[in-house]
Formats: C-alpha cells, sequence, structure tokens
C-alpha cells in the first residue's frame, strides 16, 4: 500500500508542478468547470430531438440516471464513508493550488470522474451517436475532465481511476438494466418500438 501511495504521490506532483504551464493553467480550469459545459448539454438535448424525436425524452432520462447514480454514489456514499482529504488538505505535499480554493474535504473517488464518464460511457454505449470518431470524443471529454483535477490540485490520480471505475460500472449498470426498462416504458406509453 506504501509504494502505491507513493507512485500516486509522484504522479499527482509530476502533474500538478512538473508539467505546469500557463497555458495548462488557463485550459484545465476551464475544462473541468461544469457550467462551461452547458453549450455542450444544449447541443445534445437539440441532437436527440432532431434525431430521435419522441423517443429523444427516453434518451435524457437515461443520460440523467447515469449523472445522478454517479453523483450521489460518489459524493454522498464513497467520499464520506472513506474519507480521505484532498491532496490540497495536505501539508506535506505542498499542492499547487490554480483554481485559488480547494473545494470539498474529501477527495475518493472523484466525483467530476465518476460522472464524465457515467455520462460518456452510457452515451456511447446506448450507440446514441453512430460515427465512432464522436464517440471517442465523448471519452476523451470525459478523461480530460478527470486529468484537469489531479492538474488544478484538487485529486489524486487514484481518485480519478476510481472516479472513472465507478462511472464504467454505473454506464454498463444503466445501458443494460435502466435503457431497457425505459425501452419498454416508452413503448408501453407510446404504442411505438424503441
Amino acid at each position: 500500500m506504501e509504494t502505491l501511495q507513493n507512485i500516486d504521490y509522484a504522479v499527482f506532483t509530476f502533474i500538478n508542478k512538473t508539467i505546469s504551464n500557463s497555458i495548462l493553467d488557463v485550459v484545465l480550469p476551464f475544462l473541468r468547470d461544469a457550467t462551461n459545459w452547458i453549450p455542450l448539454y444544449i447541443f445534445l438535448a437539440i441532437y436527440l430531438l432532431y434525431k430521435y424525436k419522441l423517443e429523444a425524452v427516453k434518451y435524457a432520462i437515461y443520460i440523467v440516471i447515469a449523472f445522478a447514480l454517479a453523483d450521489f454514489i460518489s459524493h454522498s456514499i464513497l467520499k464520506p464513508w472513506i474519507g480521505r482529504l484532498r491532496p490540497c488538505h495536505s501539508l506535506t505535499l505542498q499542492a499547487r493550488l490554480v483554481l485559488g480554493h480547494c473545494g470539498g474535504k474529501w477527495s475518493f473517488p472523484s466525483t467530476h470522474a465518476s460522472n464524465h464518464m457515467a455520462i460518456a460511457l452510457s452515451i456511447v454505449l446506448a450507440g446514441i451517436f453512430t460515427k465512432k470518431w464522436i464517440n471517442y470524443i465523448w471519452i476523451g471529454w470525459a478523461l480530460s475532465i478527470g486529468f484537469a483535477q489531479i492538474y488544478v490540485g484538487v485529486h489524486y490520480p487514484s481518485d480519478i481511476v476510481a472516479g472513472f471505475i465507478l462511472g464504467i460500472l454505473i454506464a454498463f449498470f444503466n445501458n443494460h438494466i435502466v435503457l431497457p426498462i425505459l425501452s419498454k416504458l416508452y413503448t408501453t406509453i407510446t404504442g411505438n418500438k424503441a
């Protein structure tokens, strides 16, 4: 465990301090700010309505459930239960805090990582977009937000990896359990085959 912790700290220091520069200091805080992605969510809603018409409601609920499960499990259950302090609260690491504030107290797992991976992978698994390159962009989007969390000094790499794993598990649950239920409800209510 000590070896893994040392690796975690070393990777954190490399990303947070060693590769730091003025360009990343602007780009990465922008990436991790959820409000900056509102235009993307509006685009997604418009795309769903355009391509899927009434069935867009089913996919919108599906994506919201992915987010809600990831957010609740990571933030309200796992973080307080595990109780790991953020690196920006560590006196020994002396994290470079790009944002100027540390955020919440607990670190493991990263809620940003779990939420964005759950959303991105749920979209990919459901085949909402048929072009592979668009699916790669969704996954890249989630990965970049996780990386940004380390860079700005609010999460350890292991927090991000754990968040991604949680997001992946939720996306598979969402795709294999939630989406079929929503599809049956859609068919029952509308009489159209989902």
